[in-house]
């Protein structure tokens, strides 16, 4: 790997480091600012009232970067994982199945074309 891809990888991953920082600070910090008194959010049957995060600690800003971050994994590494599993990988299977189907006929054709092949070189014969 050359040292500028290297370097430009470094480059982006700590770019995403900081977008995460970034939006978990918001998630913490400022989201709980811009909704209004008394907002409630049901998770699973169990409320949680957005009131208790007021003033939000540093764990909540550390647990809403790593929640970013697993959400910048699943979207970077699975989705598309999902894409080459889902298309290119039937391909392959069809393009392997066809090539499997031409040998097959090659090989039930080959009596025919190995008799066609000797009458062609050997004329006195056929006559």
């Amino acid at each position: 790997m050359s040292p500028a891809l290297r370097t430009a990888l470094w480059l982006v991953l700590a770019a995403t480091l900081l977008v995460a920082l970034a939006i978990g600070a918001f998630l913490a910090w400022g989201l709980t600012e811009l909704l209004p008194a008394g907002t409630r959010i049901t998770i699973d049957g169990k409320p949680v009232d957005l009131d208790a995060l007021r003033p939000a600690q540093v764990g909540h800003w550390v647990m809403a970067t790593i929640g970013v971050l697993i959400a910048a994994m699943v979207i970077v590494v699975v989705v598309p994982l999902v894409v080459v599993l889902s298309i290119f990988v039937p391909l392959l299977f069809g393009a392997f199945g066809i090539a499997l189907a031409l040998l097959v006929v090659a090989l039930a054709a080959s009596p025919l074309l190995l008799l066609l092949w000797w009458l062609w070189k050997n004329p006195k014969r056929s006559a």
